[in-house]
């Protein structure tokens, strides 16, 4: 059993509620625009014609149209700054 922290919240909780304000924080420092949904659960980010959709609590994020997986804002950040350059 986790141990919670004030408020009960349990830890996996608050780490992923700390991921999403974050992620959100990355991108938005980057200049990479989204559209927030489920009160920040989802993220769907649109930079230079690509569609991904990202969970930031959990880092999961796919490009809209493959089937690939992948996790990490700063390895989302890294492939839509390679999308500038192609």
């Amino acid at each position: 059993s986790q141990e919670g922290i004030p408020g009960n919240i349990p830890l996996r909780q608050q780490k992923r509620a700390d991921n999403r304000e974050s992620s959100a924080d990355m991108l938005r420092q980057a200049g990479i625009t989204f559209q927030s949904n489920n009160a920040g659960a989802h993220l769907v980010v649109k930079h230079c014609g690509v569609t991904v959709d990202f969970w930031p609590g959990t880092g999961l994020w796919c490009i809209r149209g493959s089937i690939a997986k992948h996790r990490g804002v700063n390895r989302l950040l890294s492939r839509l700054h390679a999308q500038e350059n192609s």
